[in-house]
């Protein structure tokens, strides 16, 4: 049962108990169920208009999607992609400090070889400059620092 229902019931049940006009406790529960009426229908509002704004943001998200497609080429890793996990144990993993908030973020190697990505702490764009030979510095016989 609805909440406007629930208080019509409620008023039913106070006006089938024929109060005297002139009992202070029986204006009181009217004024109390009145009250619970209005409540009632302030709240069926709010929930519409509740509803109103969840489908506006979920076509402004569609429309985002679309526009970050367009901007972003359909690269998945500037739009929210765990940065934590790679595709599968056999991927490399690249670990990148964010030289404005120092957040380290690790990336997959698809989404490091774009050469750049936006940090997901706080936005700034990171681009990545690097010569082949700096990725796997074990490979030319140097021990890898940190």
């Amino acid at each position: 049962m609805k909440l406007s229902e629930r208080a019509a019931y409620i008023k039913g049940l106070i006006d089938g108990l024929e109060p005297d006009p002139k009992d202070k406790q029986m204006k009181v529960l009217k004024l109390i169920a009145e009250l619970l009426g209005d409540m009632a229908d302030e709240i069926n509002e709010l929930e519409q208009c509740y509803d109103d704004v969840c489908d506006q943001v979920d076509g402004i998200g569609e429309d985002l999607a679309g526009v970050e497609d367009a901007i972003y080429d359909g690269d998945d890793f500037q739009r929210g992609i765990d940065y934590g996990r790679s595709g599968s144990d056999d991927d490399l993993v690249y670990e990148v400090t964010c030289p404005t908030c120092e957040k380290v973020i690790n990336l997959s190697e698809t989404s490091f070889n774009a050469g750049c990505i936006k940090c997901p702490e706080c936005g700034e764009l990171i681009e990545f400059d690097y010569a082949p030979d700096e990725l796997d510095p074990e490979e030319n016989g140097e021990s890898a620092e940190e």
